[in-house]
């Protein structure tokens, strides 16, 4: 009985384990964030996002992320809203 125990629960760690695999390895394709602005404000939007890109990537504590760069961070963009 015990032996059925620790095989149950092996299997429920290795299920849990290569979901937690797939879920870190799979790629859902970039992730867009639209900010809607007042169609008047849409050039000074536009004009903070490209000070804000020019930035290098940091973590919260301030330290440099060590990855391939803003290419893994969502695309942000700027859209005109018609209110």
């Amino acid at each position: 009985m015990t032996r059925l125990a620790v095989l149950t629960a092996a299997a429920i760690c290795s299920a849990v384990a290569a979901y937690a695999a797939n879920e870190a390895l799979s790629s859902d394709g970039p992730t867009v964030i639209e900010i809607e602005v007042a169609p008047n404000e849409l050039a000074a939007c536009k004009a903070q996002l490209k000070q804000v890109g020019s930035m290098p990537a940091v973590a919260d504590d301030g330290t440099p992320l060590l990855f391939g760069g803003n290419d893994d961070l969502p695309q942000v963009r700027c859209v005109a809203d018609t209110f």
